[in-house]
């Protein structure tokens, strides 16, 4: 809620490839280093592969991909968001901080990303 008593929706505030894009925090589960990924044959080149975080496997998708950006990042982070078909992780550079939406960051819309991208309806 802010100073007027509105609520404004919550984002964590990602870096990669030079790009600055909000995720919605109350989707965000946690934020980890970016374990091995394993490479899932047929797959879109957005898809970076599989990750086992805490014995759960979770799609992980490559931010710079998934935000039409040209480059190709260095991710060292792997941001793991609950969605209603379970969880699907982010790869990227940095995790800046959680901030209200309006902050001049563009905010993913996650859940059509991830029907784009994995197909699922």
């Amino acid at each position: 809620m802010d100073d007027t008593g509105v609520v404004t929706e919550r984002v964590l505030v990602c870096r990669s490839d030079g790009e600055r894009f909000a995720l919605p925090a109350a989707s965000v589960r946690e934020v980890v280093a970016l374990p091995p990924l394993s490479r899932i044959p047929g797959t879109s080149p957005r898809v970076r592969g599989l990750a086992n975080v805490h014995g759960v496997l979770v799609t992980v998708l490559s931010a710079p991909t998934v935000l039409e950006s040209s480059g190709s990042a260095d991710d060292t982070l792997l941001v793991v968001l609950s969605l209603h078909r379970g969880q699907v992780g982010f790869a990227v550079q940095e995790a800046e901080s959680v901030a209200s939406v309006g902050q001049g960051v563009r905010v993913v819309e996650v859940e059509t990303v991830v029907r784009g991208v994995l197909g699922t309806s």
